[in-house]
């Protein structure tokens, strides 16, 4: 039950909205018990001012200020479940109480007189509740008297008991309340998410063009969508570039195969002489390391894309190694009758991969020869600068055309097909090459046009 998310907000909810009206309830109790109180100190004080001046009234008005009539004017007073008595130090000259027991009076409130102001106590004993007192000063005729004005506490305490049985009572069934309201909220904020874990578990591999569809774009929940479906096109764009390389890579690999199979049967269909088998094997030998070099390649960029592929950072100089790739370049690009030269630079230090950067010029150097027809020339120089250090690699061969300029660097790409098959190409020197320019912070550029030849720009970060 505890695993449900509506049934731990509504907990939460019903837990918070539990001690914030417990709080409340408190504090109203308290400011009503206290307005009672005060309520009650002032109705005693009202009516001991009233028998004071009632008994100083009859005092002059007597002849001679007989107490006796005074006191006798006292008992006449109709008052209602309130004790009243006046005393002359202890001795009580007179009361008048409505009520079934006389309230007894501390011998202590009668001790002390008291200033203007009332004097308020509350005596313990009295029945069961207690008795609250009011004791005030009557002067006249030169002599000093107190005014005493009691009230139990019985209808106090049971207007206060009556106020905490309506909270014993409401606080449960105001938690039964917010309780179901709180699951019905709870339940009608899920609903959405609910929605969309119900459209997300119909969402797989096969279809994952679905989008989730979203209620309000502006609230928390909007977002989250929106957030889903962008991780669903990536996805989405991920497992098509997945599709499109697998395919491709079954393309490449299925042609070398199919040579290498039917130059195997034509070679074991009959006996030939040793020059035939000679020239089979040769060409088995060739498909053979032309399929090594696609499966090398294609080990290369799934073990960056898995990030098993972590930089040997070393330090070096980078015009050594230019100057190397293109001694070992220059082998392949003689034989094609294209000339390369490399412009003369000073020592470049650099921290980086050496290897993975070797790999990356030796594939812009060969790509650059396949592409560059016999009697044309390839160009690499190394350019230093303050923040970047750049490798260019030009040459005057066919070019590339505009449409196809923002594709060469995707796996399998070829801008002619039939050609680079020919060349033994397998459309993925330049995603290797622009692989490792990103792994070491850097970027790669192409100019290009169709019979103006192809100019790369690798920029890396000193």
């Amino acid at each position: 039950m505890f695993n449900s998310v509506r049934v731990r907000l509504t907990l939460w909810y019903v837990a918070m909205f539990g001690l914030l009206l417990a709080g409340f309830s408190a504090f109203v109790y308290l400011v009503l018990s206290q307005t009672l109180y005060e309520r009650l100190d002032q109705s005693l004080s009202q009516t001991a001012q009233s028998v004071a001046g009632e008994f100083r009234s009859e005092l002059e008005e007597t002849e001679g200020g007989a107490l006796p009539s005074a006191a006798q004017a006292l008992t006449e007073l109709r008052l209602h479940r309130v004790y009243v008595g006046i005393f002359d130090g202890e001795q009580l000259l007179a009361a008048n109480f409505d009520g079934d027991q006389q309230i007894p009076i501390p011998n202590e409130l009668l001790s002390v007189p008291p200033g203007d102001d009332a004097i308020f106590h509350t005596i313990q004993g009295y029945q069961k509740e207690g008795a609250r007192v009011a004791v005030i000063s009557a002067h006249t005729n030169g002599k000093d008297y107190l005014v005493v004005a009691a009230e139990p506490l019985h209808n106090l305490v049971e207007q206060l008991e009556s106020i905490r049985q309506i909270f014993y009572i409401g606080f449960p069934l105001s938690l039964l309340v917010a309780g179901f309201g709180g699951f019905i909220l709870a339940k009608g904020s899920l609903a959405p998410v609910v929605a969309m874990s119900n459209q997300a578990e119909q969402i797989s591999a096969r279809n994952l063009h679905e989008r989730l569809s979203i209620g309000n774009k502006g609230d928390e929940l909007g977002h989250l969508a929106r957030v889903f479906n962008d991780l669903l096109a990536r996805l989405d764009s991920s497992f098509e570039s997945m599709r499109e390389f697998m395919a491709d890579a079954s393309h490449e690999l299925r042609t070398p195969l199919s040579i290498i199979r039917g130059e195997a049967d034509v070679a074991l269909s009959q006996d030939r002489d040793e020059s035939e088998y000679r020239e089979a094997l040769a060409t088995i030998q060739d498909e053979t390391k032309r399929l090594s070099r696609i499966v090398d390649d294609m080990m290369a960029l799934a073990r960056a894309d898995a990030g098993q592929r972590p930089l040997q950072i070393a330090e070096f100089y980078l015009n050594d190694l230019v100057e190397e790739c293109c001694k070992a370049a220059r082998v392949l690009a003689l034989r094609e009758g294209v000339s390369l030269n490399l412009d003369p630079t000073a020592d470049i230090s650099y921290r980086g991969d050496e290897e993975l950067l070797r790999r990356m010029l030796l594939n812009l150097l060969d790509n650059a020869t396949k592409y560059t027809p016999s009697g044309g020339s390839i160009s690499v120089k190394v350019e230093c600068e303050s923040a970047n250090v750049k490798i260019v690699v030009s040459d005057t061969g066919v070019g590339i055309p505009a449409e196809s300029a923002s594709h060469v660097f995707e796996r399998f790409y070829r801008v002619d097909k039939a050609r680079s098959r020919a060349d033994g190409g397998s459309g993925l020197g330049l995603a290797i090459a622009k692989w490792v320019a990103e792994a070491h912070k850097g970027s790669i550029d192409l100019i290009s046009s169709p019979g103006h030849g192809s100019k790369f720009t690798v920029s890396l970060p000193r």
